[in-house]
């Protein structure tokens, strides 16, 4: 039976609109203010009633984050953390996802089920077993301390955000693979990962995205200054009588900004592809 389309009146539609328009100034507001300080002087911060336009763009609270707070030393931190976190889980996630969706084996439906269990439990309960850990290795206060728990955190999301799109590979395509010779190593190589190349980069920057601004853990088990990410090397801003708004919120943009770039890129890069396949 044909669904009837809704036809809603003028005045719902208006109202509609007006909602939408409302929610979207509260979800891009703060973003907005915190650019916007991030370009005022010192004392334009504090004016009351607030500005909501800095009289003129300065750049003098970002020269200062990078002068006077060491930003640059926080960004290789995060740097080579995230990156190193990104092509690990990625890696070792689509390994795993190909292996749980096209091949059979004993305990794979036990480990399907364990990685959905892994994601019951919230970060903090993990916190003392992993400064345990690190403290065992001798790996407190260095990135590896960070890497190795990002790695194992991120990994199960990885493998089961992958394995959606592995499970989706036609079987004739497998099937094909194998007639021509193919072995294991080369259906995985040659085969199944060009055509699972959305999935490979959704999830690297989502694995990105969450290890960058990620803070708990790297706050726990990071308290030497010459190893803070960025997200913690905020906590830097704070003085004993005032914060360094102007700064904080320079460092918070430059946190910002990577991520929303990546995920537009990704964006289009995703849609491109899918299209190309609907095409072909």
């Amino acid at each position: 039976m044909k669904q009837k389309p809704i036809h809603r009146s003028l005045g719902a539609n208006i109202f509609i609109y007006l909602m939408a328009v409302i929610l979207l100034l509260i979800i891009v507001f703060p973003f907005y203010w915190i650019v916007c300080t991030s370009f005022k002087e010192t004392l334009d911060i504090y004016v009351i009633p607030p500005e909501m336009f800095p009289k003129h763009f300065d750049l003098g609270n970002y020269k200062l984050a990078f002068s006077k707070y060491k930003v640059m030393s926080f960004l290789g931190n995060s740097l080579k953390v995230t990156i190193t976190t990104v092509i690990a889980t990625t890696l070792i996630g689509s390994l795993a996802a190909f292996a749980l969706t096209r091949m059979d084996f004993l305990g794979g439906k036990a480990f399907k089920k364990f990685l959905g269990m892994t994601q019951m439990f919230p970060v903090v309960v993990l916190l003392v077993p992993l400064f345990i850990f690190c403290s065992k290795l001798k790996m407190y206060n260095k990135l590896p301390s960070l890497i190795l728990p990002y790695i194992a955190l991120q990994l199960p999301v990885s493998i089961i955000l992958q394995s959606g799109y592995y499970k989706d590979v036609p079987l004739a395509i497998e099937e094909a693979a194998k007639l021509d010779g193919c072995n294991t190593f080369q259906m995985f190589g040659l085969v199944f990962m060009p055509l699972v190349t959305p999935g490979i980069v959704a999830t690297g920057v989502y694995t990105f995205i969450q290890v960058w601004q990620e803070f708990l853990i790297a706050s726990s088990l990071i308290t030497k200054k010459t190893m803070f990410t960025l997200t913690v090397g905020l906590t830097t801003f704070k003085g004993d009588e005032m914060n360094d708004w102007g700064s904080l919120m320079a460092t918070s943009v430059i946190i910002a900004v990577p991520a929303l770039i990546l995920f537009n890129l990704s964006q289009e890069f995703f849609i491109n592809r899918v299209a190309g396949s609907v095409k072909e």
